[in-house]
């Protein structure tokens, strides 16, 4: 769904400043050198090969029917619905957070956790059609994991731990890839939410 969003909008939101603080101390922005020159290409010779009358390829079988049930496909269209409203509301937090002093960073990143708790129980009050119970049962494991790591990286965040923070960084970004694959799998592909169309 949107979980890597929520991370990756996370880490964008809270370390920008630092990156560029960071990269200005030790001069990593100052001019690279030119690039070395590159080895001529070499030339493939490109054959195309025409099969055998006899090896030609059977004809495309015919589309498969959906294999989602009625309440399974509404389940899809909600789930999709809700992932699309939540990239705005994603948005609308880092574009109204700042992360100029440490307390406006520590809000803007419990402001992200907020919404991301509520759009795990918006989610997860789509309920489960027949079929897809398993799934969101493994999915609501998963964003009970998923809301204790953000609390740990807020905690981490306030104490300045940051070895921490990027531990529980790298568990949260595990569990997100999980949650999108489950999500996916049931068939709400409109969850996996590009990130570039986030922040471009």
């Amino acid at each position: 769904m949107l979980r890597i969003l929520l991370y990756v909008a996370v880490l964008v939101a809270c370390f920008g400043g630092a990156i560029v603080y960071g990269g200005n101390a030790i001069g990593a922005w100052d001019p690279l050198p030119p690039a070395p020159e590159p080895p001529p290409a070499v030339k493939l010779g490109h054959t195309e090969s025409k099969p055998k009358p006899d090896e030609q390829p059977p004809a495309q079988a015919a589309a498969k029917p959906s294999r989602h049930t009625v309440a399974q496909k509404a389940w899809i269209k909600k789930a999709n619905a809700l992932c699309g409203e939540s990239e705005a509301q994603v948005q609308a937090v880092i574009a109204q957070g700042s992360t100029a002093t440490p307390s406006a960073t520590l809000e803007l990143f419990e402001r992200v956790m907020t919404v991301n708790a509520e759009l795990n129980d918006r989610f997860l009050a789509l309920g489960a059609p027949a079929g897809y119970k398993e799934d969101l049962a493994r999915l609501r494991v998963l964003f009970g994991k998923e809301e204790r790591y953000f609390d740990g990286m807020y905690r981490a965040l306030k104490q300045h731990d940051m070895k921490t923070f990027y531990a529980l960084n790298d568990r949260v970004t595990e569990v997100a890839l999980d949650e999108t694959d489950i999500i996916a799998n049931l068939g709400a592909y409109g969850c996996d939410i590009s990130l570039s169309s986030s922040f471009g």
